[in-house]
């Protein structure tokens, strides 16, 4: 079968590799679409501290299963999809809920769907392998990964996701976040609670706002220079709005100081979707007083960022991670997919055969497709 292997930064190639053979408890997909992702692409730059080298890229994916292991559970044919990661589901954080940070779940993911068959290990054919629920097409079942750290995100800050909202980045995730919280928007206004949401996308590649402002988003231009902010400096002028429709004025606005006021633009829940230090450093002074700020993006190991003590401390503003997602919000997330709540023809909008991989990856880079399917 053919495989899309890399052995380290930068050192990818399409090679023919041994079709695997499912053992006990193990199935073999043959998968039909795996989609393109900003952890693959980070990977293939600089290695990943839970993904080591070598392995055949690849996560998001659907396909059928082509032959399973004794006490697997599934049958030939059964269309699934997959979650990474295989909890223990006996370790003290598997037994607190917080399976996605058991010490082993990520002794062996699942990677490799860029390639003819994907061999699912055990553990994860037991915790993390679902049948795709009729009626749901097979590109929507592959986010099923992505969506399921998305819902994982947002119930880490579920307190803070009634007001104001700004997802800092324009990929697949800022989207993903962005349909949700527009879906909820969408049911309080069915149900008459609160006031309106104002959920603003904030980024660098100003072809990708029109997606956003076409489905009712406020935009932000992040400034170049955002790369290089310091802690405690005037955030604001890194952030350029272009209002849809426009904020209501406020006092200080009036008096010309808006673009150099840090709190002339304040939200109550502030998303990082990048992984730039230098963006990180800017949010707290766009939180609210008592605002939160998610930090979504992982950075590489060891890296630091500047946060504003002040902020954190006078202006009780929070600074909360978010990492991968345990089996319950896996399920929310194909839930959610077959609902429609995550359009899949807006965010798979281009697919290329899997021999011309390299094109799918510069398409999905350019920013020209939120994601590129790759059909074996």
């Amino acid at each position: 079968m053919r495989a899309l292997v890399c052995d380290g930064p930068e050192r990818v190639a399409l090679r023919e590799v041994a079709t695997p053979e499912p053992g006990p408890g193990e199935v073999l997909v043959r998968v039909t679409v795996a989609l393109t992702c900003a952890t693959d692409f980070k990977l293939l730059r600089r290695g990943h501290p839970k993904f080591p080298f070598p392995l055949t890229l690849g996560h998001e994916f659907a396909g059928a299963v082509e032959s399973a292991g004794e006490g697997a559970g599934f049958q030939a044919g059964d269309r699934v999809t997959s979650s990474v990661s295989g909890p223990c589901g006996v370790c003290t954080e598997c037994r607190a809920g917080r399976e996605n940070l058991c010490d082993t779940a990520f002794e062996r993911p699942l990677f490799g769907a860029f390639a003819d068959f994907l061999l699912v290990p055990r553990r994860i054919v037991k915790n993390g392998l679902r049948r795709i629920p009729q009626g749901l097409a097979d590109e929507a079942a592959a986010l099923l990964d992505p969506l399921a750290s998305v819902v994982h995100g947002l119930g880490r800050v579920k307190t803070a996701v009634d007001g104001g909202v700004l997802i800092v980045g324009t990929g697949p995730i800022a989207a993903m976040l962005f349909f949700l919280l527009r879906g909820k928007e969408e049911e309080r206004e069915r149900d008459k609670i609160g006031g309106v949401r104002r959920v603003v996308v904030a980024g660098r590649r100003e072809t990708r706002f029109g997606f956003f402002l076409e489905r009712g988003a406020s935009v932000a231009c992040i400034a170049p220079s955002s790369r290089e902010t310091e802690a405690g400096a005037a955030a604001l002028p890194l952030f350029t709005f272009k209002e849809n429709p426009p904020l209501p004025e406020r006092a200080d606005d009036r008096r010309g100081e808006g673009a150099r006021n840090p709190r002339s633009r304040s939200f109550p829940l502030v998303i990082d979707t990048t992984g730039d230090p230098g963006v990180i450093s800017a949010l707290p002074a766009l939180a609210a007083d008592g605002g939160t700020v998610l930090l979504f993006a992982g950075l590489p190991s060891g890296a630091g960022v500047s946060l504003d003590a002040h902020a954190v401390h006078y202006r009780e503003v929070s600074i909360v991670g978010s990492f991968h997602y345990t089996p319950r919000e896996a399920d929310e997330a194909l839930a959610l997919l077959s609902r429609g709540a995550v359009p899949a023809a807006e965010m798979v909008s281009a697919h290329r055969p899997l021999a011309d991989w390299r094109a799918a990856f510069d398409l999905a880079r350019s920013g020209t497709a939120m994601k590129v399917g790759l059909v074996p």
